[in-house]
């Protein structure tokens, strides 16, 4: 298909996943129009974006700002790439399909199921998935019982967040009573579960009908503190114990689309657990193009349209931080910048400056 003068309206929130789809997909021959309720979203500052619309996320229509922005500017596919966006484009998908196409997606019944940590925590456990034990705020009788088992330090989480925010390190049954009882209006928004010594395993997946169509497996090193961020430094490989484990999940909610499965290792058994999924493109979307091969933001525009594409295999590969980077360059190590997950900045330069400056500020 000639795809020269053809447009892709981008719609999400966070400016790295959309820099990171922009980059993947630049060299495909579209136009790109960006939709976002973030003013400081850095994309609008792309070299590929073409315009950029707002909206305000409380009080209008998504749906009704993008059938305007298609209509307009005739628009050839609709691209939400963030989690709340891409479920909004899910739920009016039959009315925007009389204007444009837009990415395949799961049906709200399970998506809901995937990005909520306690209600996937019960699903998973429901069908012998394996996944952390876990407790909520509100059941003293579930606590006692993780406590028993697994004893402190707990982890307490909210149960819609990503990227590891706000997660707490919970130490005695003294500041757990504390948590409770400043949390006691809105206990229900948090669980528990156990602080396991290991290393960050994600799964990155685009699946059809539950069946997984291309992945990535990264991993970091083992942590042991309470740092619950996302990690640059990364090992690129496959792991048939890890994508049996998201196979099975994946088929059971019968996921449609793209997800990042954020997982932990346990540093001593090697047993490997799921703690949550984003139904959405991840912030090493691009690393996981350039590095471990697999270009995931076009499979998912070639699938969503019925185009034929190859399916990508997942090479090995590493990322370091750029830490890591300064410290090989002082001693004279081995390590490259393009070992980084920065040389791929430089595809778009003011861009990823407005970035980072904006996490600076």
């Amino acid at each position: 298909m000639n795809t020269k003068s053809k447009s892709i309206l981008l719609i999400g929130y966070d400016s790295n996943i959309a820099l990171g789809v922009l980059a993947c997909l630049r060299k495909e021959g579209y136009y790109f129009y960006l939709l976002s309720h973030n003013h400081k979203n850095a994309a609008k500052c792309s070299r590929y974006i073409k315009k950029t619309f707002y909206y305000n996320a409380e009080n209008d229509s998504l749906k009704d700002k993008i059938i305007s922005i298609v209509k307009q500017y005739n628009i050839d596919f609709i691209m939400p790439y963030d989690e709340l966006e891409i479920r909004e484009v899910k739920i009016h998908q039959n009315e925007l399909a009389k204007y444009a196409p837009s990415v395949l997606a799961t049906e709200t019944e399970f998506f809901d199921i995937g990005i909520h940590k306690l209600n996937l925590a019960k699903f998973l456990t429901e069908r012998n998935i394996p996944c952390p034990p876990f407790a909520t705020l509100n059941n003293l009788e579930e606590q006692e019982r993780l406590i028993n088992q697994v004893g402190f330090p707990l982890l307490l989480k909210p149960v819609r967040m990503a990227s590891g925010r706000m997660i707490q390190k919970v130490y005695d049954q003294q500041s757990l009573n504390n948590i409770i009882e400043a949390n006691r209006d809105n206990l229900s928004n948090f669980l528990l579960q156990p602080f396991i010594i290991g290393n960050d395993v994600t799964c990155n997946v685009i699946c059809k009908n539950g069946e997984i169509i291309c992945y990535t497996i990264q991993e970091s090193p083992v942590k042991t503190g309470s740092n619950f961020s996302s990690n640059d430094t990364l090992c690129y490989h496959q792991d048939k114990a890890v994508i049996s484990i998201v196979s099975s999940m994946m088929k059971a909610l019968e996921w449609n689309g793209v997800a990042c499965i954020d997982m932990r290792r346990n540093a001593t058994t090697k047993e490997v657990y799921i703690l949550e999924i984003n139904g959405r493109f991840w912030a090493s979307v691009l690393p996981s193009f350039v590095k471990a091969g697999v270009n995931f933001p076009l499979v998912l525009l070639k699938l969503s349209l019925g185009e034929k594409f190859e399916i990508p295999k997942l090479k090995s590969a590493i990322q370091v931080s750029f830490k890591e980077y300064i410290h090989s360059l002082l001693t004279f190590g081995k390590l490259k910048f393009s070992d980084t997950k920065y040389k791929s900045y430089l595809l778009d330069p003011i861009a990823r400056f407005m970035q980072m400056a904006s996490a600076l500020f």
